[in-house]
């Protein structure tokens, strides 16, 4: 399916695409460059509750939101 970059810079996915994989609002998509291509992957229910449990623990090192995420480019690639 073809869909346009919108003027906010973000895309549509189109709702048979949605409705196979179940996604709605506030689904949690992983998103990739692969050779040239963007790659968008529906985030399991599973990974979803490992994130809502994280929200309660307090963080050992003080690391900025940006910082976390390098880290974690570095150890899931």
């Amino acid at each position: 399916m073809i869909t346009a970059i919108s003027k906010g810079l973000q895309i549509t996915i189109p709702a048979d695409i949605r409705e196979e994989l179940g996604l709605g609002i506030g689904s949690k998509v992983d998103i990739e460059c692969e050779n040239g291509k963007i790659i968008i992957k529906p985030v399991g229910e599973e990974l979803e509750e490992i994130f809502k449990k994280t929200t309660y623990l307090k963080p050992k090192f003080k690391l900025t939101a940006k910082q976390m995420d390098e880290h974690n480019e570095k150890m899931f690639r």
